[in-house]
């Protein structure tokens, strides 16, 4: 059963996390007495930062698809808000934050169960069948938001389950939104292959990537993502950037050196 969301609990004074790279935190010092504003969506040098980090990942990015804003939640609400009016399909288990950004934004969302195999995304043939549901109700399905390295289940996908849920997903002519901020960590040693749905629909697929946790701490709230080299992502990255000025939702300075020296990701 989908659980409900909360707001998330206070943070333990007594935890702090990991410490913060040295590195890091001279980053972070090296731009605090910088005091025009960041543009909305990223510097130039941000956005080459966030390509780097995709092409090590087997995904060429050029900047000028690139999005960076102060959180994923943020990001997502933008994304959604500007995409084309219609139901979201979401799968079951999923983030908890997930479905309060799709209600806040009018939409409706409908949950699909996961396969046995993984988390993270839908069963393609209860995909299907969802989408056929919400059409027969009336409703418009436009989004699938899934994740391949899945938080609620520690699992991620097989490439081949994957690639069956995208071809049914565009072939239904859903765009589809891939959560990948845990794809950085640690996953088991005999698992499967991890692959972004980018790499097998390039055209149908925004990567959303929340950079706190792995490569930025807690406080310095900072996300990522890369639209299709498409007239249709070009009109989107649009879209989302002009909701993110209107809320001047752009990074802090040195948040944004800090983000760009992790995503560089230099030796130490």
């Amino acid at each position: 059963m989908q659980r409900q969301w909360t707001a998330p609990a206070p943070a333990d004074r007594d935890d702090g996390g990991l410490p913060v790279l040295p590195e890091l935190l001279d980053s972070f010092v090296a731009a605090a007495g910088h005091t025009a504003p960041e543009p909305v969506g990223g510097s130039a040098g941000l956005r080459s930062a966030t390509c780097g980090y995709w092409s090590r990942r087997g995904l060429w990015t050029d900047p000028e698809h690139v999005v960076v804003a102060p959180g994923a939640e943020p990001l997502l609400l933008a994304l959604l808000a500007s995409a084309p009016g219609g139901d979201v399909l979401l799968p079951r288990p999923c983030a908890a934050w997930y479905a309060p950004l799709v209600r806040l934004v009018n939409r409706r969302a409908h949950h699909a169960p996961v396969p046995a195999e993984c988390g993270g995304l839908p069963d393609p043939f209860a995909l299907l069948e969802i989408v056929r549901r919400i059409r027969a109700e009336g409703g418009v399905p436009r989004v699938l938001l899934l994740s391949v390295a899945d938080d609620p289940t520690g699992t991620v996908a097989p490439p081949e389950l994957l690639h069956e849920v995208c071809e049914a997903a565009v072939a239904e002519g859903l765009l589809i939104v891939s959560d990948e901020t845990w794809r950085d960590t640690v996953h088991h040693p005999h698992g499967t292959v991890l692959l972004s749905p980018a790499e097998m629909n390039p055209e149908n697929v925004i990567v959303l990537s929340d950079l706190v946790g792995a490569f930025t701490p807690a406080g310095w709230p900072a996300a990522m993502a890369r639209f299709p080299a498409t007239e249709r992502g070009v009109e989107l990255r649009g879209r989302v950037l002009s909701l993110l000025t209107a809320v001047r939702s752009g990074l802090p300075a040195p948040v944004a050196a800090a983000a760009a020296y992790a995503l560089g990701e230099p030796e130490p």
